[in-house]
């Protein structure tokens, strides 16, 4: 083989190998608080259909019901929630108290080709519930 085709051969394997490292990625959903601009936005459009997205959060878009308990322990919880195409609501732990110890990050298996839609509720043992979505419509991703 001349030293042209392996040069060749070498620049395509790595094209190759870039290729399936950039399609390996692990999505993500970025939900940035006030000092980013309240920015949302997803890490790919569509969301790739079979992968997990992570869901990165800034907690200070939800400041409402907050308090600790013992000056230690969070008194509230921040819950994601996530609906495709209008099916049932699954929800996970995004940040707070948990009943689960060294609960796992957030994330939203991407099961289903569609309409994500994904909101956030904060909640207090106080009673007090506040909500994060765009304005009272939830945040919309296409998984594909």
């Amino acid at each position: 083989m001349s030293r042209r085709h392996v040069r060749w051969l070498l620049s395509a394997v790595a094209l190759l190998t870039a290729s399936v490292a950039v399609s390996q990625a692990t999505p993500s959903l970025t939900f940035q608080g006030p000092s980013q601009g309240w920015n949302v936005f997803a890490s790919s459009n569509p969301l790739p259909h079979g992968a997990t997205a992570s869901v990165v959060y800034d907690v200070n878009r939800l400041t409402q019901c907050r308090g600790d308990i013992n000056a230690t322990t969070p008194g509230w919880t921040v819950t994601g929630h996530y609906q495709f195409n209008d099916g049932p609501v699954q929800s996970f732990w995004v940040a707070g108290f948990s009943s689960t110890p060294n609960p796992p990050a957030p994330s939203i298996p991407l099961t289903t080709r569609g309409d994500l839609a994904v909101w956030f509720e904060n909640t207090s043992r106080w009673g007090c519930q506040a909500w994060d979505s765009n304005f009272g419509n939830n945040f919309h991703f296409d998984v594909q």
